[in-house]
């Protein structure tokens, strides 16, 4: 015996609701809301019905083909410069400038030794000579 409400499963001809309205270029949200329903619910039934999860993918791909087909267009056809060096950029990798792997980065290697006994210390601590100074940042300490 459960408790709560009784499960709300997909209304009929979701799929095709889905897809229309991922490839119309709503969010998960707003196909929800299309679908007179939460985000979470539309998640579980997307988990547990292959077809909606399909129609989600198909309409998202055809969102994106429309999109690219645009920036495509724009830049083969009229020239449009800024959709070509977007599309070059994110289809083929291109980068501006100096991206070399080694171009402004800085590499520090702190080297610890390794752990000492205590009786290995107490032998280091009484052979270093003690002084009295406070070490100056950018000076030596040396005795005249």
């Amino acid at each position: 015996m459960t408790k709560g409400p009784p499960r709300k499963d997909a209304p009929p001809g979701a799929a095709a609701r889905i897809e229309a309205l991922a490839a119309s270029g709503h969010s998960v949200v707003g196909i929800a809301r299309g679908l007179n329903t939460s985000k979470d619910r539309l998640h579980r039934w997307c988990e547990e019905d292959p077809a909606l999860a399909e129609a989600l993918a198909r309409g998202r791909e055809s969102e994106r083909f429309a999109l690219h087909n645009v920036l495509y267009t724009q830049a083969t056809e009229h020239g449009n410069i800024v959709a070509a060096m977007f599309l070059l950029k994110a289809r083929h990798g291109y980068r501006e400038g100096d991206q070399s792997d080694t171009a402004n980065k800085v590499s520090i290697t702190f080297a610890l030794p390794g752990a000492m006994s205590a009786e290995d210390f107490k032998v280091i601590e009484h052979e270093q000579p003690k002084t009295d100074a406070i070490p100056v940042p950018g000076k030596s300490l040396t005795r005249a």
